[in-house]
């Protein structure tokens, strides 16, 4: 049974990504992709699923209020 660890180095995330060590450093500057975990060189797999989630449009970046939604679908009728 092989285990993959949750948290993964710079080199390992930018792998798992699909994209160079480069491109992923220019993605955690421009806060496209997670900060490292505070007091390590390390992320977070679940935090990089979720920001590509959002990236790609899988996952709304906001959610909207339940009742905004409804005044939004039912107020003005």
């Amino acid at each position: 049974m092989t285990i993959e660890p949750r948290l993964i180095g710079r080199k390992d995330a930018a792998a798992y990504c699909g994209i160079a060590e480069s491109t992923f450093s220019l993605w955690v500057s421009t806060h496209k992709m997670p900060p490292c975990i505070p007091g390590t060189r390390k992320w977070d797999r679940r935090a990089i699923d979720a920001r590509l989630d959002e990236i790609g449009g899988l996952t709304p970046a906001e959610t909207e209020d339940p009742y905004d939604k409804w005044m939004r679908e039912n107020g003005d009728n």
